[in-house]
């Protein structure tokens, strides 16, 4: 089993294990709730062309949306009332389950909210699930708090770009500064699953020493052999979306800090917003 599919199996299960407690922790609803608003306050600044829908529901067109690494769908149904459909795509069961749960809870139908398990980053000839048309040409890819995790981060950027629709799908990923390097890049109106030394390490947060958290200068946590890059900076995301066929990059950091609370070291730290539109 090679390295990357290691840190897959690791993420799979840890992300299993959180989805039995994760609505249960009062630290997990607040970063939830800094990011959902992050998220609608600047949805103008992603730049979707986002549907406007009537008194009954009814939408003027179509937008497709696709969350990698959906979670319980936190980002997805934050934009659902401007989009017209969703699909969840998630390496662990658990949250996948969790994800079409909370959308029945909300009486979201399966046709425009649903999840399911995949992995973008396989063999496209093993992604049975989301191989097919159906999931290409989507006007919006979002991937949030789960960049940190995913080892090759070129190859990432490149299976999402190849996600969307050429010349106006919109790419948006949503993760964590480097510990101590956030610099304030707010836009004007802005609100608020490797290796550490492979391919796609991020060459402005070298990871902490292994007795230390992988998040920088903290205790060590659950969470440790999850994750391949202590952060990513302005400079990297900018590269990674431009190489992989990107334009009009912009960058914002969101204005809460996030508490990841006692059960993750009481880590503190900032979040950053990245788009870019996919060429022609």
């Amino acid at each position: 089993m090679s390295e990357a599919a290691t840190l897959s199996e690791r993420n799979r299960q840890h992300w299993d294990e959180l989805a039995k407690w994760y609505d249960e922790k009062a630290w997990v609803k607040d970063i939830a709730r800094a990011i959902a608003a992050g998220v609608k306050d600047n949805r103008d600044w992603i730049g979707v062309d986002w549907v406007k829908k009537d008194a009954s529901g009814h939408s003027d067109r179509e937008v497709r949306m696709l969350d990698y690494a959906c979670g319980p769908g936190v980002v997805a149904s934050t934009l659902f009332p401007y989009v017209t459909d969703v699909r969840g795509v998630d390496l662990s069961p658990g949250m996948v389950k969790e994800f079409n749960r909370r959308a029945e809870a909300l009486n979201f139908s399966p046709d425009q909210f649903h999840a399911l398990e995949g992995d973008l980053l396989a063999d496209p000839a093993t992604q049975s699930t989301i191989g097919g048309k159906e999931f290409f040409d989507f006007d919006l890819l979002t991937c949030s708090m789960a960049f940190h995790h995913i080892e090759n981060s070129e190859l990432a950027s490149e299976r999402f770009v190849e996600r969307l629709k050429p010349g106006t799908g919109v790419l948006c990923i949503i993760d964590l500064v480097p510990d101590g390097s956030h610099h304030h890049h707010h836009h004007g109106h802005g609100h608020a699953h490797g290796h550490a030394h492979g391919k796609g390490q991020d060459h402005g947060a070298e990871l902490a020493d292994t007795t230390q958290s992988r998040w920088g200068a903290y205790p060590a946590h659950p969470a440790d052999s999850t994750i391949a890059h202590g952060g990513f900076t302005k400079q990297r995301m900018e590269s990674l979306l431009t190489g992989a066929g990107c334009l009009e990059v912009k960058y914002m950091e969101l204005d809460k800090e996030l508490a990841f609370g006692p059960d993750f070291a009481n880590i503190k730290r900032r979040a950053f917003m990245v788009r870019g539109r996919r060429a022609e």
